[in-house]
């Protein structure tokens, strides 16, 4: 018999309590967190939705604890969102005491996580009774639920957000017209896009407007997106609640604050609808904070929403990177300017390192013809916008009338719907008899007018049943009326042709030979046999240069905008009161064949020499066994501006002026243009690693003075970038020869070849 060792008692006996604790424990803990009560759902699973159908789902708090008096305050959220609610995937919730009932028809496709709470009005409103236990929720209650939402529509749903200019250059009065100004036009033209994207909807559709100044002014409250194209409560197009109606009531005002746009209307894209589009649309360069920078090392980036202290409203979540935004999304911009606006806004249609979000640039530089111009910008950026999807371009033509003219569009056998607008100028399209006939039938009681500077004619292979007639064929539009500019645009809906342009790489620079292709099918299947031809409106003379040597212009009775840097001013007054700058801005037109196999259709164009905007009209036409007769087109800009500062040709100086020294730079590119005006962001001089400021002197030159405390320093290093590209690196004495003083290296190497050549002269006469 073995004896135990009494010293093991203390250890036996600590351990079998902590044994008893634990399996206590363990009895005891589901009597603590235990719930008798529960979140239950009618019907009894959840069902799955569908986008735009209607949905119905009732919660419900039971169990031996509720009784029907009992109230409660219902938190619902949206797991796969930042603070989702139920609004963000289209559905509304409907407390009714110890029920809450969802409702809605859902905006969005996918599966998401309903975290679901019901919290007692007040203190612990569970009484759970003999022999149930609620201990764990005497207050509230938690559940989570599984809900689906499947993709009924045709295609998925796209938002678009409006980023529109509303300073005070808006107010601006377009030359030519009929006192039409440019926030008139804006509005026309942004009414047209919306018509067109109500045409071709689908339920989901959605869209945000915002408009800038030098603070926010969103449409509608809350802001964000609002579902546009649903089926049984559509936004309106006109009247209350429409966007025409809030432009109607709103008007230009304050300085340009194009990052400060961006900025809101970045803050309203939804990283759960995928189909992400933002149109940019300004007159003039920006001037306030928040602002996208143009510097070197960290251009497309907004970062200074904190440096104005006066409350503009923007969203301060920066920085925002344009070229890899956190929520990714493709940008269209559209301006009215020169080539220092122009070009900012292509980099910022192109500035997505994702390839697939890269977007387009329309850029206009006069506001001749400005309501043919920007009604073509928005036509194109419509079908870029659901590029993935039906509506194609037919043709944009303008038209010169005299007294009568017509044109003929060509649908094809596969389109199902037909848009057909025409823009003029109010004064003249309100006089004008606009006949459009199919087939020896007359549809011009069709035509609409939501807006005084278009009309709007839109048929489908069902409507147009009615009048025993078919929409594949060739459709006349006749316009009889006062003398002046007519645009006529044909956009058809068709899943059969596919068609798409590009300009090859993103930037191009005076001298470049610009890549041209255009791919075309039919069903999948390459389309061969296309006449393909392009049209390309370049500048008759380098735009810059022609900025830059027109004299200044004294603005009579014009709203200049506060805050403007003066080459803005200068340009706009151009513009406004020049009528030789404005015509010298017409473009010349040229034109190349494309050669095509494979359904690539491609070529070259190569005079490119002058800075400004090159409009590439690419034009395809055929007549196919199986896609029949067919006509398409692909509008595409490339904004050429100045390349790099040629060292031979670009003059720095400093001179004493006003016993002060000026330091004087004036830039040219190889083909001895300027820079031009306007460019006091593409310029940066750097004394010792410090900022001088810079004065533009609106002929292409610029000047700055240097602090005297710098130039008695022992040969300060001077830094000079212009247009992102370094120019200059080195010491400030250089500059007296005009910043093209050879290094010291090249001095000593030049020293001692003629050494040795002087060496060999002395050898070879002693011989």
């Amino acid at each position: 018999m073995s004896r135990k060792d009494p010293s093991l008692f203390p250890v036996i006996r600590t351990g079998t309590v902590m044994i008893l604790l634990v399996l206590l424990s363990l009895w005891s803990k589901p009597a603590f967190a235990q719930c008798d009560n529960s979140i239950t759902t009618t019907p009894a699973m959840p069902p799955a939705g569908e986008i735009c159908n209607s949905y119905s789902l009732t919660l419900t708090v039971s169990g031996p604890g509720v009784q029907n008096t009992d109230s409660f305050d219902w938190i619902i959220r949206v797991a796969e969102y930042p603070m989702g609610t139920l609004a963000n995937i289209g559905l509304t919730g409907t407390p009714l005491g110890t029920s809450y009932k969802i409702t809605g028809e859902p905006t969005v496709a996918g599966t998401f996580t309903l975290q679901v709470e019901a919290r007692c009005t007040s203190g612990s409103c569970f009484d759970c009774g003999a022999g149930s236990n609620c201990t764990g929720c005497r207050d509230h209650i938690s559940e989570e639920f599984s809900l689906q939402i499947a993709n009924g529509s045709v295609r998925e749903p796209v938002d678009v957000v409006l980023v529109l200019d509303m300073s005070g250059s808006m107010s601006q009065t377009v030359p030519g017209s009929s006192s039409l100004s440019k926030w008139a036009v804006l509005k026309e033209s942004v009414q047209a896009f919306l018509e067109a994207y109500r045409a071709w909807g689908e339920c989901g559709d959605r869209i945000g407007v915002t408009y800038f100044d030098d603070a926010r002014h969103d449409f509608k409250t809350p802001r964000g997106m609002y579902v546009f194209n649903h089926d049984t409560a559509p936004m309106p197009l006109t009247g209350t609640g429409s966007v025409q109606a809030d432009m109607d009531a709103k008007g230009p005002a304050g300085l340009t604050c194009l990052g400060g746009g961006i900025l809101e209307g970045y803050s309203f894209l939804d990283p759960m609808h995928p189909k992400r589009n933002m149109i940019v649309f300004t007159d003039g360069m920006q001037n306030t904070d928040p602002m996208v920078s143009e510097a070197p090392g960290t251009n497309m980036v907004i970062n200074d929403s904190g440096m104005r202290p006066d409350g503009t409203g923007f969203p301060a979540t920066l920085p925002l990177d344009l070229k890899a935004p956190a929520v990714k999304f493709r940008t269209y911009t559209v301006g009215i300017g020169d080539n220092a606006l122009n070009g900012l806004l292509d980099n910022i249609a192109h500035a997505p390192t994702d390839n697939a979000f890269d977007g387009e640039s329309f850029p206009i530089n006069t506001t001749t013809n400005l309501p043919a111009s920007l009604d073509m910008s928005f036509s194109q950026t419509f079908v870029e916008n659901l590029a993935q999807f039906s509506p194609q371009l037919l043709d944009i033509r303008r038209i010169q009338l005299v007294q009568e003219a017509s044109t003929i569009f060509v649908a094809n056998p596969t389109a199902d719907k037909l848009m057909l607008r025409i823009v003029a100028d109010p004064a003249i399209l309100a006089k004008a008899r606009i006949q459009i006939e199919k087939d020896g039938k007359d549809f011009s009681s069709l035509v609409r007018a939501n807006g005084t500077m278009y009309r709007t004619f839109i048929m489908d292979t069902i409507r147009i049943r009615r009048y025993q007639a078919t929409l594949p064929g060739k459709w006349t539009v006749r316009i009889t009326g006062p003398a002046g500019l007519y645009q006529v645009t044909g956009i058809v809906n068709d899943e059969s042709i596919d068609v798409s342009a590009s300009l090859g790489q993103k930037s191009y620079v005076p001298g470049d030979a610009v890549s041209l292709e255009a791919l075309l099918q039919y069903k999948g299947q390459p389309l061969n046999g296309a006449h393909a031809r392009v049209w390309v409106a370049r500048p008759g003379q380098d735009v810059n240069d022609l900025f830059a040597q027109a004299g200044a212009v004294e603005p009579r009775d014009f709203p200049i905008e506060k805050g403007n840097d003066p080459g803005q001013t200068k340009y706009e007054a151009l513009l406004a009161f020049d009528k030789v700058f404005t015509a010298a801005l017409q473009p010349t037109i040229d034109s190349v064949s494309l050669t095509g196999a494979g359904g690539k259709y491609t070529g070259s164009y190569s005079n490119t020499q002058a800075s400004g905007i090159y409009t590439f009209i690419f034009r395809l036409q055929g007549n196919d066994p199986q896609a029949g007769e067919y006509e398409r087109f692909v509008l595409r800009t490339a904004v050429i501006d100045f390349g790099e500062a040629d060292r031979s040709k670009t003059l720095v100086r400093t001179v004493r002026v006003d016993a002060q020294t000026v330091l004087q730079i004036t830039p040219k590119n190889k083909f001895g243009s300027l820079l031009g005006p306007n460019r006091l962001s593409q310029l940066h001089i750097l004394l010792e690693g410090k900022a001088i400021a810079l004065t533009d002197k609106l002929d292409g030159s610029y000047e700055a003075v240097v602090p005297e405390e710098v130039i008695s320093e022992d040969d300060p290093k001077v830094t000079i970038t212009i247009k992102g590209q370094s120019y200059y690196d080195g010491p400030y004495s250089d500059l007296e020869n005009g910043g093209h003083k050879l290094p010291k290296w090249l001095w000593y190497l030049l020293g001692l070849l003629f050494l040795i050549l002087l060496i060999w002269l002395i050898r070879r006469k002693r011989r």
